[in-house]
This record gives C-alpha cells, sequence and structure tokens, in this order.
C-alpha cells in the first residue's frame, strides 16, 4: 500500500495538454507604444501576459451549428519579431530552466514495503523544462496549432496620426504574411488571418487627449468595425512615484512572465563564446560553470587553463566510475555526504572571480521574452548557497506596474476579453466551418497521380529506412491534406475534440498514403491526445498511435524535439489512466548518451512511475489493490541513474538531490561493506580535487556505530579521517590569518553521546583539600546520591522555607539539584553566581579500537547583561564563566565511560550547555611524536540534542508526535547567595544502640563578601538528633517529624548530640542547613548533609505493668515488673559490660514509691538479664511534668538530670509521640579505644512509656510490651487466714468485699459472676498447680450489673468451703465493662487473691 504521489499538488494531464495549446497572436506595435509602456517597465506584450486568460466562459457553434463551451481558453501572445531558439541556445535555455529552481525540500512519506521512504512528489524544475521544451520548437507546417492566428496592430493615440500609423503596420503585416512559410519568418495560420487594431491611450496626458482618443476610437470603428478596433487607457496613476498602490496584485504579477535581465555578457566573452552562435556550454548549469562539460570550437584554451579545478560532482562521477555498478545499486552512502559534497560546491564556485554570479545570460530576442501563459516562474539563484530562490526585490530595485491602478487592469483584462469574445472566437468559428466545407467538398475527388504510385510502390510504414526525397514530403497550402490538419488545429484549440479526432484520423491516412512522415507522425500524435481529452480517465485511447508517432519522430524524421514532447504528452496520458508502468517505458525511450539533461530529467519522471507503478504479490489467488506492492528498487535504480545524468549535465544540486533519495531506498539493509567503500572512495576523490569539506563529511560516515569493518581497517579510516580534518583546520586557520575571524570547530562522528542520559548538578561543593578523619565535611549532593529525590529533603525544605518567610505558596516547589531524564525539565535550572555546575556525560566509543580524548571542555553560549559569549569559537579563559578542563581520557574498543565536567558563572544570566569540544587522537601514538610535529589530532566537537518526554494530554499530542521541551542544559544564574561551610569534629560511623554522643559542629561563609543571615538547620529525627541552638517550634508539635533550630550567625559552632537508634543496622543522619542573604529577597540557600551510621545493639527493656490495688487506702496503685536484658554476644569484646546507672520515672499521672521499688545492681554481661519491680501510686489529675522520682543505684556515674539537655530534648520529643509516663534507664558501658590503648565509658538510655488506660497484662519472654485498653480492675476485702471447726459445722462461710474500680475517664457499665469451681481435683501424679485446686461455693448476690464512675463500687458476698485448705477466690469470677455508649466489652486482668482455711483442731 502506498499514498499517491500528487497528493502536494501539480497541474494534471489534462491542464498539461491544454496548457500546451494556445492560440498563437501576434503583437505589431509602433514605437510610440512601447515609450507609454515603459513606464511601467513593461513593452506591450509584456503588458497582456497576465491577463491572456480568457476571464469568462465563450461560446462557439460547431459545423453542426451545435452550441459548444469554450473554457480554459488562453492566448500565447508574441512580439511578431519572435523567432525560435536555434537547437544550440535552447539546450542552454533548458538547463537553465532547470537549474533556476530550487531543490524542493517539501517531501511526503510513501509507505512501500517494510521501510517508508520519503520522496519529493512534485517537481517544478520539471515543469519548467518541459515549458521552455515547448518555447523552444520551432514553427513547421505540420503543427499548425503554433501558427498565428490573428494579429494585433497597436498604436499610441498620442501620434500625429493614429489612422495613417494603423494602415502602414496593415501593409507592414501584409507584406510579412506575403512571405508566410519561410524559414526565418513567422508564420500564419492562412491568408485569412485576424487584425485587430488597439488603440492606447495614456491617461496623464489630460481631458483633451481623451476627447482625442474618443474621436479616434470611433473613426476606428467606421474604418474596421465595432468588432475589429478597442481603445485601451491606462497609466491612471499619478506620477507619485513607482510603487505599485496596495489595491494591486503582489507581488508583482509580471515578474514570472519576465526574461532574466542579469548580465553574464563578460563570462562568455572570457570563454570566447558567441551567446546567440553555436558555440555554447552544454547543459551547464547557470552559476556553476566552473569548468563546461562540453566545449566547442571558440572556446579560449588559455582560459581554460585558468579556470579552477573541476566542481565535486565531476569528482563524484569519478569516483562512481571506478566503482561497479552493483555496488552503486546497494544500499549505500549517506545522503548527508552528498548534501554535504554539493554545499562545497557553492563554497569552491564562490572563489571563482568573475564566475561566482548566478544568474542567466541577457539574450537580445530570447524567446522567453514571449513565453507561453501558463510557464513557471523562473528565478536566479541565491548568489550566497545557488539552493534558493532570491527575492522579486533582489532582481529589479522597483517593481512593474508603478503607474498602473486596478481599473487599468480591469481594462487590460477587459481588451483580452473582448478580443477573444467578438474577435477571435467568431473569427475562428468561421474558420472552422470554412476548413471543414472546403475539405469535404475536395476530399472525395482530390487524389493525385503521384500520391496513387506511392500508394502502390511506395512502403506505407513509418520507421523504416526512407530516402531523403520520400521524407521531405511538401503540400500546397490549400491542399485538401493541410486543410484537414488546420480543421483539427482549430477544433483541438476550440475543445471539440471529437471534430479534431476525425480530422486528425482522416488526414493521417493521407499522410500515410503520401509518406508524408512528419505530418502522419504529427497527425497521430493529435489524434491520440484529441481520444484523450474527449474522457480523460477512459483507458480507451490509441495509445499505440503515440507509439508510431514517437517512433516516427527518433527514427524516420530525426526530430529529437518533437519526440520529447511526444513521450512527455503520451507519459501524461498513460499516467492519467494509472499506466504507470507504459509511462515509464515512454520516458526511458528517449533517453540518449548526447542529451544528459534531456536523460537525466525524463529518467526522474520514470522513476516517479515506477514508484507509482504496483504489481500483485508472487501468490495464486487473486490478490486486492490494497496487497498491490510498489516497485521501490526500479525507482531507485532510475534515481540513481537521473543522478547520474544529472552529474554529467552540470545540475550538481539536482544529481545530489537524485542520489539522496534512492539511497534511502538502498541504506540499511545489510550492504555496510559496499556503503564503506562507497564512502572511501568517494572522500579520496573529493580530497584529491581540494574539495575537504565534502571529503570530511564522507569519511565521517565511515566512523559509524554499527560498521562491520576490522580493527586494522577501523584504524585506517580514523587516521584518514584525522588527517583531511588536519588539512581542513590548516585551511580554516589560512582563513582566519585572512579575514581576522574565527573558524568553528568541526562535528566529529566520535564519541557517541546519548544526549537524554546527560545529567546536571547544580550547586556542586567546591573541590576541597583531604582532610583528617576526626574533621569530616556536610557532604552535600552528588551524582551517586541515590536519595537526592527523596521526600524527606523536600519535606525540610517546605519547614524550612515556611519558618524563614513566614508562609509558602499554595504549591511549593522543592528545590532540585540534580535534573535528568526523569526529572521536570520544563523550567530552566536556578543556580548562583560563583556557584560550581557539574555535567555527568555518557561517552560510548562503538569502534573496535580504542581513542583518546584529550583536551576536553564543555562549549557554552551565555546571555548576560553584556550580549552573548561562547567559547566555541576560542578557548581563552573567558572572565564571565570559567571553564574546567579534563586532560586525558581513553575509551576502550565497544565500551562506556561516564565523566564529570564543571564550569562556573561569574555573573547573571542565561548558561546554556550546547556540546563536548575536545582533541581526538588514536591511541597508538606516541607522545614524543608531538615534538616533531607528527602528532595525529583533530580538534572537534559533539553537539548535545534534548528532547522532553512524549505529550499524550491532548486529542492533537495523542495523535502526533509532539515532546515536551528539555531545559536542563540552559541554567539560569542568578545573584551571589552566601555558600555555607559545615565541619563535623569526630563524625561517629559506628555507635550503640541508646548510646548518646556529642559532635562538634563548626560553620563558615565561604564568600566573605556576601552577607549571611537567617541561618537555620533541619534534622528529620529529632528522637535521635538534637542541637544546643534555640528550637523553633512548631503549630503543629505533637506530630511534626522535622525539627528546626536556629542558629545565630555570628556564632562559629555549636554541639549536637546523637543517640543511637534503637533499630539496630545502617541509619541515616540527614541535616539540611538553610541561609538567606539580605539583600536578595525571596533566595536561599540549602546545603545537604547525608551520612550513614551503623547502630549496633546494646540493652532490651521488657516490661509488665499492671494496677494492683492498695490495701491501705484503696487507691490505684501501678506495679512495673522492668527486665533489662544484654544484647550483646557472649564472644564480642567491644563492650566489656553493661551497667545500670540510673532509672527515672517521668510522669504527670503516677507517683514512683522509691522505697517500694527495688532494682537489682552490678554489671551486665552479654547475654545476662536483670529484673527489677517498681511501684507507682495515682496522683492529682494533671499535676505539672517533671522527674516524679529517681532511683539511685549504688554505683559509679553521675546523676542524669532530665532538665538539662540533651537529655530534656529526647525525653521531651520521645513523649510527644509516645504516652505521658515514660521509663527512663540509664546506663554506662566501657569500651576499649581505637589505638588499642585506654579505654572509653560511654553512656546511653533507653526508653519505655505508655498511657495509664492503656495498661494491660503482659508476658515477659513475648515483648517488651504489650498494651490494650482496659476499663475496670477490681480488690478484695477478707481474712485471709481463717480456723473452723469442720467437725461441729460442715461448711464454713466466710464473707468477702469486692471492690470493682473504673480504670478510664467515663462512666462504665460492670458485669460480674461468681460461679461454682469447675475445676477438678488434680491427680497425685500433677506436681505443678497453677492455683490452689479445692473446691469452693460463692454465696450471695453472685451475678450482677453495677454502674461505676470515679469511686470504687463495693459488692458483698461469702464463699463456703466443706474442708480446710487453700483456696483461690478468683476460681468461677468473672468481670468486664463497657462504656455507655459502645457494645464492646473488655474483660478485666484476673488478680489473684488467696484464702487459707484451717481446721480448728489443728
Amino acid at each position: 500500500m502506498m499514498m499517491p504521489i500528487n497528493t502536494v499538488g501539480g497541474p494534471s494531464a489534462v491542464e498539461v495538454i491544454q496548457q500546451s495549446f494556445n492560440p498563437a497572436i501576434a503583437v505589431l506595435t509602433s514605437p510610440d507604444v512601447d515609450v507609454v509602456c515603459s513606464k511601467n517597465r513593461l513593452t506591450f506584450v509584456e503588458l497582456l501576459q497576465p491577463f491572456s486568460r480568457l476571464s469568462v466562459e465563450g461560446q462557439i457553434r460547431d459545423v453542426n451549428q451545435a452550441l459548444h463551451s469554450v473554457t480554459h481558453f488562453r492566448l500565447s501572445v508574441r512580439d511578431i519579431s519572435w523567432r525560435p531558439a536555434s537547437s544550440v541556445l535552447a539546450r542552454r535555455l533548458l538547463a537553465e530552466a532547470v537549474t533556476n529552481f530550487p531543490v524542493n525540500e517539501n517531501k511526503i512519506a510513501v509507505i512501500g514495503g517494510a521501510d517508508p521512504i520519503e520522496i519529493n512528489p512534485h517537481t517544478p524544475w520539471y515543469d519548467s523544462w518541459r515549458e521552455t521544451l515547448w518555447s523552444c520548437l520551432e514553427m513547421t507546417d505540420h503543427d499548425f496549432a503554433r501558427h498565428y492566428l490573428g494579429t494585433l496592430l497597436v498604436v499610441s493615440s498620442s501620434h500625429p496620426n493614429p489612422m495613417e500609423q494603423f494602415q502602414q503596420l496593415n501593409d507592414q503585416l501584409t507584406q510579412l504574411m506575403s512571405s508566410n512559410g519561410t524559414a526565418d519568418g513567422p508564420r500564419w495560420f492562412n491568408m485569412l488571418s485576424l487584425r485587430y487594431q488597439v488603440l492606447v491611450h495614456d491617461a496623464c496626458d489630460g481631458d483633451a487627449s481623451n476627447f482625442r482618443a474618443e474621436e479616434l476610437l470611433q473613426t476606428m470603428r467606421n474604418v474596421y468595425g465595432s468588432h475589429g478596433c478597442h481603445l485601451l487607457v491606462i497609466n491612471s496613476k499619478p506620477k507619485k512615484g513607482s510603487i505599485i498602490e496596495s489595491g494591486l496584485p503582489a507581488p508583482d504579477p509580471w515578474l514570472r512572465f519576465l526574461p532574466r535581465k542579469a548580465n553574464k555578457r563578460t563570462i562568455w566573452k572570457k570563454l570566447d563564446v558567441s551567446i546567440e552562435g553555436e558555440s555554447i556550454v552544454d547543459g551547464v548549469e547557470a552559476g556553476e560553470m566552473d569548468f563546461p562539460v562540453k566545449v566547442v570550437e571558440g572556446t579560449n584554451p588559455q582560459l581554460l587553463g585558468s579556470l579552477p579545478k573541476i566542481p565535486l560532482m565531476d569528482a563524484l562521477q569519478e569516483a562512481m566510475q571506478e566503482i561497479n555498478i552493483n555496488s552503486v545499486l546497494a544500499p549505500s552512502a549517506s545522503t548527508s555526504a552528498l548534501s554535504s559534497l554539493t554545499r562545497d560546491d557553492n563554497i569552491s564556485t564562490q572563489n571563482n572571480i568573475g564566475l561566482s554570479q548566478r544568474s542567466a545570460v541577457e539574450i537580445k530576442d530570447d524567446p522567453l521574452n514571449a513565453v507561453l501563459g501558463t510557464t513557471t516562474a523562473r528565478f536566479p539563484l541565491d548568489e550566497a548557497d545557488g539552493t534558493g530562490p532570491i527575492l522579486a526585490s533582489s532582481i529589479t530595485s522597483e517593481l512593474h506596474g508603478g503607474c498602473l491602478t486596478t481599473e487599468d487592469l480591469d481594462r487590460i483584462q477587459g481588451l483580452v476579453n473582448e478580443f477573444c469574445l467578438k474577435s477571435l472566437l467568431p473569427h475562428m468559428e468561421r474558420q472552422m466551418r470554412l476548413l471543414n466545407e472546403s475539405a469535404s467538398s475536395r476530399k472525395s475527388t482530390h487524389r493525385s497521380l503521384l500520391s496513387a504510385t506511392k500508394r502502390w510502390f511506395g512502403s506505407n510504414r513509418p520507421g523504416g529506412v526512407q530516402t531523403p526525397q520520400t521524407v521531405a514530403v511538401s503540400y500546397h497550402p490549400e491542399s485538401v491534406q493541410l486543410q484537414l490538419r488546420r480543421l483539427g488545429d482549430l477544433a483541438f484549440l476550440l475543445g471539440h475534440y471529437e471534430l479534431a479526432y476525425h480530422s486528425y484520423h482522416s488526414a493521417k491516412k493521407d499522410f500515410e498514403a503520401d509518406q508524408a512522415w512528419l505530418h502522419y507522425a504529427g497527425a497521430m500524435e493529435m489524434a491520440a491526445l484529441s481520444v484523450f481529452l474527449q474522457n480523460a480517465n477512459s483507458r480507451n485511447v490509441p495509445f499505440h498511435y503515440f507509439d508510431k508517432a514517437l517512433t516516427t519522430y527518433l527514427q524516420t524524421c530525426k526530430m529529437p524535439y518533437w519526440a520529447t514532447r511526444c513521450a512527455v504528452l503520451a507519459s501524461e496520458c498513460l499516467k492519467a489512466t494509472n499506466q504507470y508502468s507504459d509511462a515509464a517505458l515512454q520516458l526511458i525511450r528517449l533517453t540518449s548518451e548526447d542529451a544528459d539533461l534531456r536523460s537525466a530529467i525524463l529518467l526522474e519522471q520514470a522513476a516517479l512511475c515506477f514508484l507509482r507503478s504496483a504489481v500483485k504479490p508472487n501468490s495464486s489467488t487473486d490478490a486486492a489493490k490494497p496487497n498491490m506492492v510498489p516497485l521501490i528498487r526500479k525507482y531507485a535504480f532510475h534515481m540513481i541513474l537521473a543522478g547520474h545524468r544529472f552529474g554529467k549535465s552540470g545540475q550538481k544540486r539536482h544529481a545530489s538531490r537524485a542520489y539522496q533519495l534512492a539511497l534511502q531506498v538502498y541504506k540499511g539493509h545489510g550492504w555496510s561493506l559496499a556503503e564503506d567503500h562507497i564512502h572511501y572512495t568517494v572522500g579520496r576523490q573529493c580530497l584529491n580535487r581540494q574539495q575537504i569539506e565534502a571529503a570530511c563529511q564522507a569519511l565521517a560516515a565511515l566512523l559509524k556505530p554499527d560498521s562491520m569493518q576490522t580493527a586494522a581497517q577501523q584504524t585506517a579510516y580514523l587516521n584518514e579521517f584525522i588527517h583531511v580534518h588536519q588539512r581542513k583546520q590548516l585551511l580554516n586557520k589560512h582563513r582566519e590569518n585572512e579575514t581576522k575571524t574565527s573558524c568553528t570547530l568541526p562535528i566529529l562522528p566520535l564519541p557517541v553521546i546519548d544526549s537524554n542520559q546527560i545529567r546536571v548538578l547544580v550547586d556542586t561543593k567546591e573541590p576541597t583539600e583531604n582532610m583528617s578523619p576526626p574533621l569530616s565535611e556536610a557532604t552535600h549532593v552528588t551524582f551517586n546520591d541515590d536519595e537526592v529525590h527523596h521526600a524527606k529533603w523536600a519535606n525540610m525544605e517546605e519547614k524550612l522555607v515556611n519558618s524563614a518567610f513566614g508562609t509558602t505558596h499554595a504549591i511549593f516547589r522543592p528545590t532540585n539539584l540534580i535534573f535528568s531524564h526523569t526529572t521536570n525539565n520544563t523550567v530552566h535550572p536556578q543556580m548562583n553566581c560563583d556557584d560550581l555546575v557539574s555535567f555527568e556525560l555518557p561517552l560510548t566509543n562503538p569502534l573496535r579500537i580504542p581513542v583518546q580524548l584529550c583536551d576536553i571542555r564543555l562549549v557554552w553560549n551565555f546571555a548576560g547583561g553584556d550580549g552573548n559569549l561562547t567559547n566555541l569559537l576560542t578557548t581563552i579563559e573567558n572572565p564571565l564563566v570559567t571553564t574546567y578542563i579534563l586532560p586525558r581520557i581513553v575509551l576502550n574498543p565497544s565500551s562506556s565511560h561516564k565523566i564529570i565536567l564543571n564550569v562556573k558563572p561569574k555573573a547573571e544570566g542565561i548558561l546554556t550547555i550546547e556540546g563536548l569540544a575536545f582533541d581526538l587522537r588514536p591511541v597508538n601514538v606516541e607522545p614524543s611524536a608531538a615534538v616533531v610535529g607528527l602528532m595525529s589530532s583533530v580538534s572537534g566537537r559533539v553537539m548535545f540534542s534534548l528532547r522532553g518526554p512524549r505529550l499524550n494530554t491532548t486529542q492533537q499530542e495523542r495523535h502526533g508526535k509532539v515532546y515536551a521541551t528539555d531545559k536542563r542544559l540552559s541554567i539560569q544564574v542568578g545573584p551571589r547567595m552566601p555558600k555555607l561551610q559545615v565541619l563535623f569534629h569526630s563524625l561517629p560511623e559506628f555507635m550503640f544502640s541508646g548510646e548518646i554522643r556529642p559532635v562538634t559542629v563548626e560553620l563558615s561563609n565561604l564568600c566573605p563578601n556576601v552577607p549571611i543571615s537567617n541561618i537555620i538547620v533541619a534534622s528529620n529525627d529529632p528522637l535521635h538528633v538534637a542541637f544546643d541552638l534555640p528550637r523553633i517550634e512548631s503549630i503543629n508539635i505533637r506530630h511534626d517529624q522535622v525539627a528546626l533550630y536556629r542558629w545565630d550567625s555570628s556564632q562559629k559552632s555549636t554541639i549536637m548530640w546523637l543517640k543511637g537508634t534503637e533499630n539496630v543496622g545502617l541509619t541515616s543522619l540527614d541535616l539540611m542547613f538553610f541561609s538567606t542573604n539580605p539583600a536578595v529577597k525571596a533566595r536561599y540557600r540549602l546545603l545537604r548533609h547525608c551520612s550513614k551510621i551503623f547502630v549496633s545493639s546494646s540493652l532490651n527493656l521488657a516490661a509488665w505493668v499492671q494496677r494492683v490495688p492498695s490495701r491501705d487506702d484503696r487507691t490505684e496503685t501501678l506495679a512495673v515488673q522492668l527486665q533489662v536484658r544484654n544484647l550483646r554476644d557472649a564472644d564480642d569484646t567491644s563492650l566489656s559490660g553493661i551497667e545500670i546507672s540510673q532509672v527515672a520515672f517521668l510522669s504527670n499521672r503516677w507517683l514512683l514509691r522509691p522505697l517500694q521499688s527495688t532494682i537489682p545492681s552490678g554489671v551486665l554481661h552479654p547475654q545476662e538479664s536483670l529484673i527489677g519491680v517498681l511501684l507507682a501510686i495515682r496522683g492529682k489529675e494533671n499535676i505539672e511534668y517533671c522527674e516524679s522520682a529517681t532511683l539511685k543505684l549504688p554505683s559509679h556515674g553521675r546523676a542524669v538530670d532530665f532538665k538539662q539537655e540533651p537529655y530534656r530534648a529526647f525525653v521531651r520529643e520521645f513523649q510527644r509521640t509516645t504516652p505521658n509516663t515514660t521509663l527512663v534507664v540509664c546506663w554506662t558501658a566501657t569500651q576499649a579505644s581505637e589505638d588499642g590503648f585506654g579505654t572509653l565509658i560511654i553512656e546511653g538510655q533507653h526508653y519505655f512509656g505508655w498511657n495509664s488506660h492503656d495498661i494491660a497484662n503482659s508476658s515477659l519472654p513475648d515483648t517488651n510490651f504489650k498494651l490494650s485498653q482496659q476499663l475496670v480492675t477490681y480488690s478484695m476485702e477478707y481474712s485471709t487466714k481463717v480456723f473452723h471447726d469442720f467437725n461441729k459445722q460442715r461448711l464454713c462461710v466466710i464473707p468477702v468485699i469486692l471492690y470493682l474500680h473504673n480504670c478510664s475517664q467515663q462512666e462504665i457499665d460492670v458485669h460480674y459472676s461468681a460461679n461454682f469451681n469447675t475445676g477438678k481435683t488434680p491427680r497425685v501424679s500433677q506436681l505443678y498447680m497453677p492455683e490452689a485446686a479445692s473446691p469452693l461455693l460463692w454465696i450471695g448476690r453472685v451475678q450482677g450489673n453495677i454502674y461505676v464512675r470515679d469511686a470504687p463500687e463495693a459488692v458483698n458476698l461469702a464463699i463456703a468451703v466443706s474442708r480446710p485448705g487453700a483456696y483461690s477466690l478468683v476460681q468461677g469470677l468473672h468481670i468486664d465493662g463497657r462504656i455507655l455508649d459502645e457494645n464492646v466489652r473488655v474483660p478485666s486482668p484476673k488478680i489473684e487473691y488467696t484464702l487459707v482455711v484451717y481446721d480448728k483442731e489443728v
């Protein structure tokens, strides 16, 4: 499946044919008419040409009196002195018609096969060449369509006697018509040619002249009739200048019809070539005549010897001649090299003195002066590069028609319309009727004896070997054969194609019988065109007529121009009926060795026809049209042939274009070695021709990433590439010395850089000297930082900005310091003056040999207050930007390497990094070679090209390929800011869990000239990091995880306290330092620090917290059973032992009873445990938080004051997120010093906390502390020892008072039940009895609900036992509670109460 070629535009086949045949009108003017028209810088013929098309529809009656409409009627207006060009001049005009059109860069994709290709679907140079070919055809008797049908006799009203002047013009015309048919003079359709008188009046002559012009018009009507004359009034605009008013068409409507006036006569005189003679360069492109391809007699050999060497395309031709044609057709050379070859030509051509202009030669009686109205515009080439048309203002400084108004233009169009409708069309209608009557009456009786003899004895097959006498058959002008030909031409021009076909068909039989092969070929050609125009979409066109006509033109008549016209028109008809293969074959028939330009043009069109052709795939089934595949390889093959012929004809730009279009079919199909051979050969040839730039482009293609060459061959290619670039650098240095300007560095193919993988680090830390181990510097941000975009940094920055500036925007955007392809790069990165910015570049060497890069530096462009500055042209240090150079790096074969380069801007502006500059050298070059000048290196650059992610938001973005902008390499440089340097003394890398260690922090400003203020330190782990600085309290104190500290700028150092985390392993210390410049608003600088600390285990706390009743005052009592375990391994010798130095109970709800609490003393060795009991009673509500009691142990160690820092800060931060009761265990340990001499005393703390309403029972071995919600607890009042005589009374009843306590702050509903003990008597073999097993019986109100508030509620019960023993009162007792608004009942934990009953006899 493929895309149509004509989707871009271009004339259709019907338009091409209709534009090729227009009624010819001669113009005979008096000298005073040229004076009137010269005010507009035009002649009378040029004045009419833009308006030569009939703007309204005309009507005629055919020979049968049927009415026919006449549309698309255009006149071919020529001066009567016009003569067709000679064959040599015609070749030059055809070459200029192709040259003066630029290469069309608008391409469309054509899908053919697996790979899409791009083509130029519309070729305007082909249209220009075709129209120029029509204008160069001579007038012959076999084609009356080019003969004059009428003559315009033009006289000015300013003439003293206009009527007499008209008579003189008529006499002159009669004399010219009397010699009709001669070789040199003009030819008329017949002697009854139409004459039309035009009186031109200059409106600037005044009112009196206007009255005289009207009188003359009336006199002309009386003499010539009302339909034989016309008054044309022009120049109505006052003489205020020569600029066309805004009402006229723009651009200049006459420009496309005017001849090119640039003077190149001096060039032809230098070559000693006659401009109008037969000695001329054949087919050489205008402005590209560095060396003529063909020179005939009259050429000055000495001048040729002084010309520069042949241009690049000749070198390309010589190089291609050395290559086998099979390798040429292989998928080979790169299009970029060929493009650069053409650009080199332009540079070379511009250096030729006297030959650098690119305009056509001014020729007297140039046939293009009266070119057909449909001739395509021709513009001289831009002298800068020769690739495009220049503006009309560069051709002439003033426009045409400066004295005309829109009314004047309407009058000119009215003249053409009135002439066509009232004179020309009626005249053609009468002529057609007369010719039809004459041909009908004379055809049946007119048979000459000579014609009959030829029919019987002569050959009637065209294309055979004919004698000159047989070919040159002459007819009388009034013969019936020519009358039929005239009738057919008239009908064809009027669009009456049916009558035209019958006339041509009748005439061609007579011509064939008379062996008038030229007339016969013309009749066959026109008959086929007539059938086609009757129904352009029909396939019933007699295309064999075209074949016979073409064969006759070529082989019998030897008239290649007429054969070319026949082939071109036949191909248009074949293409219109989708017979593209046949159309291509018709065009290929006209290729020959002696016409390079014609062959190139037709081969290119044939290639496009093959692209439109389609064949069915190899399948036995009938393939539908969507399965048709285009002939892409045939297209490429003929496009290469066209490029070769374009090069031979001097059309170098078109040759390069043809190769580029064809090579996209062949490249990338595995012909790598063939491509390398072509590139290397072309590069060597260009080097020999001193075309250095083209040689560099061709040899650069050899160093491609997918090269299949061996390492030795790649080394040779690299050396050759460097050698060519060295010669180019010598030329550039010579040019720099002459022009006093610097040349840019060339772009090199090595190394390969993936621009999207470039990373940018702004605000890079300045490199400092290596510090001793006790001293370390804040790390800030590096390329190896994996957590640079972690959310913790954004949270800390937001807190800092909110604290410093009072508030933040609705959408806070944190500062980004590293930019890569994964970040949002739609805005410019921000940095400050005198800051270092780093770039991480991934370099890849795709070759099989190592390469060496030296003096590697970044190429930048700085836009500041002093304008734009760049280091591309110079390596001198710039005062605004400091560039750091990497001395040397070696890239191994087929490997990648990352390098980091730095720059430092010193002023405000935009710093844009554009590429990488370096010196490329082979690795095997000895350093000593530089001494003798043999160092093989080339200075060059690799430019960066970034593209953001593909957008997929809108429908347009989803349907197309739209990418976001990536501005990571365009950095906004702001004002200077203070630069902090933070040093840490003895920052640990190893700590124990719970260990508290001080670290001294020093702060200094590396920019002393910049004031600093508002220094704030942030930490995201206040549980384990504290500063000896005033803390900035946050509004949301309880849930704030970031601690802020204000640092006075006059303070040089402070203490940072670190506490080992409870979780062992690698932990992160994250700090952020904030500072501002008081002179700059809303800008700040951040300094990050991130270091890793390994935390090792030390102690583990486990506790069992339970509410217990008090037997004395019934106050709520809390019992805490504490277990402390040393987690160090038994074979660990880093700590000699851990000793509990202090235990503190901190709460605002409970008061510790030190006398009733016990903690064993001693040193805990590895894997040893310590168990202690603490008792506390409930205090008053909301008492002031303080250290309620501290249990001092009789061991060494100082007492800890929890009102002092950092202990107060750690405890306070612990209680922000943990309940209001905290148990603190302080410990000390002895550690061996790092040097092995002496010991160190380390201190630590562990915390344990809970809420009063979350106290629950917990098992010590399982977890540190298990909490669940507790609503109710109980206590009992009874006699613990009872003596009873069971012999007197079998049951012993003991009263028990059950007290229910509310553990919550709300009223609760308590349910209790006391049932029989369901336990069984234990067996004798049971060694362990968890509770007393003697049965008992609860007596009284053993079940009920009680509402309990703050005060305990009492329930009177009793128990009955039948024998002495120990009894557990919790047997059968179940108590639970619920809050009144809730349905969930929470059971009370069981509290053991025992009773011993003795027998009285005992």
